[in-house]
């Protein structure tokens, strides 16, 4: 869909879509031997889709009722931290073994966060 206007009736057909191609997925990873890294990496996936979900929900229901959405944003860069956070450590432990390419843009951008992070 890049390029094309995404309505609400396309991105409800796709989350429909999907939901059925994860319950699908469901059964083959029960009856599957997989790779436990990319185990953790699909349900961390799917908690942070699940995570954006309900900050969606959560902001389209306070706005309904007139309600504070102001602490919305604060819960959603939350768990964008805590998400950063843990990929942070797992990308450290398999340093070692990683000859992937975008080294060099990591380091760049850790750069930047610690800048900013230290209060510039």
């Amino acid at each position: 869909m890049t390029g094309s206007l995404l309505t609400k009736n396309n991105i409800e057909t796709r989350l429909q879509t999907f939901t059925a191609e994860l319950l699908d997925l469901e059964c083959t990873l029960m009856a599957g031997d997989l790779d436990s890294r990319v185990l953790r990496d699909f349900r961390d996936a799917v908690d942070y889709v699940r995570k954006s979900a309900w900050a969606v929900q959560e902001w389209q229901d306070r706005q309904a009722k007139d309600r504070d959405t102001s602490t919305v944003l604060p819960l959603l860069t939350f768990e964008r931290i805590r998400r950063a956070t843990e990929l942070c450590k797992r990308i450290a432990i398999e340093l070692d073994d990683c000859t992937a390419e975008g080294m060099k843009e990591l380091s760049e951008a850790v750069d930047v966060l610690r800048w900013r992070l230290s209060g510039h």
